[in-house]
């Protein structure tokens, strides 16, 4: 057996849990995501002790990095305290959470506006930590796709780091679910000042108007973000409302790729808001492009039903929900929601992989069906057959099914 760098070869007769362990924990420390399964499948003879022990071994790493983490950190700058950051000359600020700041600043080479988001990593980083962030850069900058805000380049400047990405005049999917949820203070400041509330006022008529094709049409758009994404290798990791833009033309646009997994050591520190988004196999360090998917799902119901999925403010409750409970049905909710949406959204947000949709393809497979007026089926390990007839679903009676 081959270990996971390739550089030395292990036999059979060498094979023992604690060399299995060791590989393991290299893989894990290198970001290769491996998987607990599949180890205990390969190796059936050691399964039990790896289905026991692997989960301990991935929560002691977790710990590791949350130390790490936490030394990496630094305080952000006071407001108005940043004018330049490398090429870019910092115009304002659009906002700041404990995680980052946004700002909108003209790149000098290009004349050009873009959106500067400056982290909280010290530049005199572990070179673990610089590796990681210089990899996903170079990863995220070669995502070229009309539905994904684009990456610019990133760099190092008076202690900190930041990134450098294209300017969308757009609104997040948080203001639009704040709007038609009636919120007056929405969960994101990030409407930008030159848009005022008359973009989030018109994205959100739409909404009402044409419910569920201008729903659909997002969902399709973000889908086809992440597929485009996940064949050039790369997760999203951080997918919420606020990181799904709606600019002046209903044009759906996925921001904030990648650079989000730098955090990804202290996922359980984030706030309870930025929890509920993630899928319950992150909570035990396992993450790929199925993890992705039920984070769009999970967007999907709030913007479906205007609450969230799991409406828990405290974080360890939070968890606990997301790795053993289901939210209410779609339907429970907002009865006036289609058939086919909801099943959409419970296919995505199936705490199961096996009855999750396993990839943004197959999400967009039933999303242009149902654009289509064609059934889709519930995720189950039934193979039941549903039929319909050729009837667009946003014009079908609420409730109406396939027959």
């Amino acid at each position: 057996m081959n270990s996971e760098n390739g550089s030395n070869t292990v036999t059979a007769e060498q094979i023992t849990l604690e060399v299995l362990a060791s590989q393991f924990v290299d893989a894990h420390r290198r970001w290769l995501n491996p998987s607990i399964e599949a180890y205990a499948l390969e190796h059936p003879e050691f399964a039990d002790e790896i289905r026991d022990s692997f989960p301990v071994l991935i929560a002691m790493e977790q710990w590791k990095g949350n130390q790490e983490f936490s030394s990496l950190r630094r305080q952000l700058p006071e407001p108005s305290s940043m004018k330049q950051l490398g090429d870019c000359r910092i115009t304002r600020e659009i906002s700041r959470n404990r995680t980052a700041i946004v700002y909108e600043a003209v790149q000098g080479k290009w004349n050009r506006r873009v959106l500067v988001k400056l982290l909280p990593w010290k530049s005199e980083m572990t070179p673990r930590w610089q590796e990681r962030f210089e990899r996903e850069a170079r990863l995220v900058a070669r995502l070229r796709h009309p539905n994904i805000v684009s990456f610019y380049n990133s760099g190092e400047d008076q202690g900190y780091c930041y990134s450098v990405m294209q300017l969308v005049n757009g609104v997040g999917l948080d203001q639009i679910i704040g709007y038609l949820a009636g919120e007056s203070q929405p969960s994101s400041k990030r409407i930008r000042a030159d848009l005022n509330c008359d973009q989030t006022e018109a994205v959100a008529r739409s909404l009402q108007k044409n419910r569920w094709q201008v729903f659909t049409g997002i969902a399709l758009q973000a889908a086809h973000a992440l597929r485009y994404a996940h064949s050039r290798g790369t997760l999203h990791n951080d997918l919420k409302p606020e990181h799904i833009l709606i600019d002046a033309a209903g044009h759906t646009w996925v921001n904030n790729f990648s650079l989000a997994q730098f955090a990804e050591g202290a996922l359980k520190q984030q706030p309870a808001k930025t929890l509920s988004y993630q899928a319950p196999e992150r909570f035990q360090g396992q993450n790929h492009e199925q993890s992705d998917v039920y984070s769009l799902g999970v967007v999907l119901y709030e913007l479906a039903t205007l609450t969230p999925a799991f409406p828990s403010r405290n974080s360890s409750a939070l968890i606990e929900q997301i790795l053993n409970q289901e939210p209410l049905r779609p339907r429970a909710v907002n009865p006036s929601i289609p058939v086919d949406v909801e099943t959409i959204i419970l296919n995505c947000i199936a705490r199961s992989q096996e009855q999750r949709y396993r990839s943004a393809e197959a999400l967009s497979v039933d999303l242009v069906r149902l654009m289509n007026g064609k059934s889709v089926k519930r995720r189950t390990k039934s193979r039941r057959v549903f039929r319909r007839n050729w009837i667009p679903f946003w014009n079908r009676k609420s409730g109406q099914s396939a027959r």
